[in-house]
């Protein structure tokens, strides 16, 4: 039997739970997920995957909360900065299809960022987007960040295009990562709300 990876475990979903963050994380996932997929718990990895307390770029400073992937490409993550031990800020990160965000608010790519100037806005590397992504990400401590990036319309109209790409890639390499009780919560969570 082979070892559970600690992002896939109810340790690092316990260890998670106590996260002050946590609510916010779980209503981003929920959110990002309603805005990709009709049914999001038939395509619970399949489609799409979540990892708790990833390892993933992490340092004495800095870690992720979590990753949402959608096939083979990781489109929201949380990290968590801390100094002397002590968290200090929060990061969200977000992809979405970069031509629906600018139909969705006549911008482009230099106007959003001039319109919204608290927000990142960049084109990614990654392949899977075929050219059609945009990240976004903010600091929790940049005062107005966060109502910039919720008047976004970050939803079906610019979420959906991408994730429809991405699923049709294939099944993403992050199986063995995805934590099934994080998953799981987040899905209540979503029909509690529904």
């Amino acid at each position: 039997m082979s070892e559970i990876n600690p992002a896939a475990s109810d340790e690092n979903f316990e260890l998670l739970r106590r996260e002050p963050f946590f609510e916010v994380a779980v209503d981003l996932i929920a959110g990002y997920l309603a805005s990709a997929f009709d049914d999001p718990a038939s395509g619970e990895v399949d489609e799409w995957t979540l990892t708790c307390l990833p390892t993933t770029n992490k340092t004495a400073e800095s870690e992720r909360l979590f990753t949402l992937n959608i096939g083979p490409m990781e489109v929201l993550y949380v990290e968590r900065y801390t100094e002397n031990g002590e968290t200090v800020d929060y990061r969200t990160v977000l992809y979405t299809s970069l031509s629906a965000l600018m139909r969705g608010t006549g911008y482009s790519l230099d106007g959003l960022t001039m319109a919204n100037p608290l927000l990142r806005f960049r084109e990614p590397d990654l392949a899977s987007a075929d050219g059609d992504g945009v990240v976004i990400d903010w600091f929790l401590s940049d005062e107005g960040a966060d109502d910039q990036f919720f008047e976004l319309p970050l939803d079906e109209t610019t979420i959906r295009p991408l994730a429809e790409r991405l699923v049709g890639k294939g099944r993403g390499p992050y199986a063995q990562y995805h934590n099934r009780r994080f998953a799981q919560h987040v899905l209540d969570v979503m029909t509690e709300e529904a």
